[in-house]
C-alpha cells in the first residue's frame, strides 16, 4: 500500500490540528517528488558517466579522470534519496510477524512508536550531518574541483525529509486496509 493511500483522509476535519497534518502531508507529497527527481537525475547521470567512462576507457584507451568522482557523488545522492522514498513508500524490510498478531490499537501504537523512533534517528542525521557538512567546507574534491560539502548535503536533507515523512506516519492513523492485512 502506498504512503498517499494510507495517510488519505488521515485527519478529521474536527480535529484541532486537522489543518498542520494536511499541511505535513502535502509537504510530504512535495518532498517526495523532488526526491523521485533527484533520484531519477543522479540514476541518468551515473549510467550516463559510467558508462561513458567504460568505452572511453575500452574503446579509445583513454581514461575519463573524474568520471569515477563523479560516480561515486551520485552514488551518494542516489542512496540518501532513495533511502527518502523508500521511507515513504514504507519499501523498507521489516519482520512484522509478531505485529500482525496484535490487536488493531496495539498494532497502531506499535506503528506509531516504530515511526517515532525513526524520527530521532533521522534528526540525528540531520543535526549531526550539517555538522559534518559544515566540516567540509573547505575541502574540495579531488577531480571535480568542488567543495565536499556540496555532494555530502544529501545526508542532511534526506533526512530533514525522512523528518517530515515519519511525522506523517505518527499522525496519521492506520487506515482499515492495512488493519485488514494482518
Amino acid at each position: 500500500m502506498s504512503f498517499s493511500e494510507h495517510t488519505t483522509n488521515s485527519a478529521p476535519s474536527s480535529s484541532p490540528f486537522s489543518g498542520a497534518i494536511r499541511l505535513c502531508h502535502a509537504t510530504s507529497r512535495m518532498l517526495d517528488i523532488l526526491c523521485r527527481t533527484a533520484l531519477l537525475l543522479s540514476c541518468a547521470g551515473m549510467v550516463t558517466v559510467i558508462g561513458a567512462q567504460v568505452v572511453f576507457r575500452y574503446g579509445f584507451n583513454h581514461s575519463l579522470f573524474w568520471a569515477e568522482e563523479l560516480g561515486r557523488v551520485l552514488l551518494v545522492q542516489l542512496t540518501f534519496f532513495g533511502a527518502a522514498v523508500a521511507y515513504r513508500a514504507e519499501a523498507h524490510i521489516g519482520v512484522d510477524t509478531l505485529v500482525r498478531r496484535l490487536s488493531p490499537s496495539m498494532r497502531q501504537m506499535v506503528h506509531r512508536l516504530m515511526h517515532t523512533v525513526c524520527l530521532c534517528l533521522f534528526c540525528v542525521m540531520v543535526v549531526y550531518g550539517f555538522r559534518f557538512a559544515d566540516l567540509l567546507s573547505l575541502q574540495m574534491t579531488t577531480t571535480l574541483g568542488v567543495s565536499r560539502q556540496i555532494p555530502f548535503l544529501a545526508v542532511p536533507l534526506s533526512g530533514c525529509v525522512m523528518c517530515v515523512h515519519s511525522l506523517c506516519f505518527i499522525f496519521a492513523p492506520l487506515s482499515r486496509h492495512r488493519e485488514n492485512q494482518a
